[in-house]
């Protein structure tokens, strides 16, 4: 429009005009209007976290060396109290844990952790400092559970980008699943193919991890009868 009329104004210029009122203008004018910057929160000085910081985990665990070393979420389908998902992610292997439970409480996170604590074998969890988070230490071994920093949700970052995977299944918004569609969508990331493993599937790399831990046992036991 600008240079149509022939003006000749740079066009940041005229923004700045804008954006400082010299031109009778607010954003609602502008046909894309910028974004202003969001500011980051920051968590109070007098903040305790529920248990061992991140900042105490073992370097085998960051450097992702073995796998059944966990990351766990809360995943919200909608902003209503209703059904919602808790998932683990093994941060080496990529493997997914995704289970339906009836609301975000620590009752609900910790009685379905009870029972895949009988399934899946974990070594240890990461989480953040949720209240549905902070009684982790009833089911699970406080030794080896640790919490992120507060608004640091990079530090989870396996667990946030597969979280993804699951939102192209049920995007935000959906009211209702089922555990049948739930054990679908665990068995399809589970088999899906990762460039960072290879290309080979989470799955396949957690049995031959298993495998190779059962023969160096083996070795152990022959060597030593």
């Amino acid at each position: 429009m600008v240079k149509a009329k022939g003006v000749t104004v740079g066009i940041s210029s005229i923004y700045y005009w804008i954006h400082h009122g010299k031109l009778g203008l607010t954003k609602q004018n502008l046909l894309y209007p910028r974004k202003g910057k969001t500011v980051k929160k920051q968590a109070s000085p007098n903040f305790k976290p529920a248990g061992q910081s991140i900042e105490q985990r073992p370097k085998a665990i960051n450097l992702r060396l073995e796998n059944g070393h966990y990351e766990i979420d809360t995943v919200l389908l909608t902003r209503v109290k209703n059904h919602c998902l808790l998932v683990l992610t093994d941060r080496r292997s990529k493997h997914q844990i995704i289970r339906l439970i009836p609301n975000k409480s620590a009752e609900s996170v910790n009685q379905t952790l009870k029972l895949i604590l009988k399934q899946h074998h974990i070594l240890s969890i990461t989480a953040d400092n949720g209240v549905e988070f902070r009684r982790l230490s009833d089911v699970f071994s406080k030794e080896h559970t640790y919490y992120a920093h507060p608004y640091a949700s990079w530090e989870k970052g396996t667990n946030e980008n597969h979280n993804r995977l699951i939102h192209r299944w049920l995007p935000k918004g959906t009211k209702k699943t089922t555990p049948k569609e739930v054990a679908f969508i665990e068995n399809w990331i589970n088999n899906y193919p990762k460039k960072c493993l290879d290309y080979k599937f989470p799955r396949e790399d957690c049995l031959l991890a298993n495998l190779n831990l059962k023969f160096s046992f083996k070795l152990i036991i022959d060597f030593y009868p």
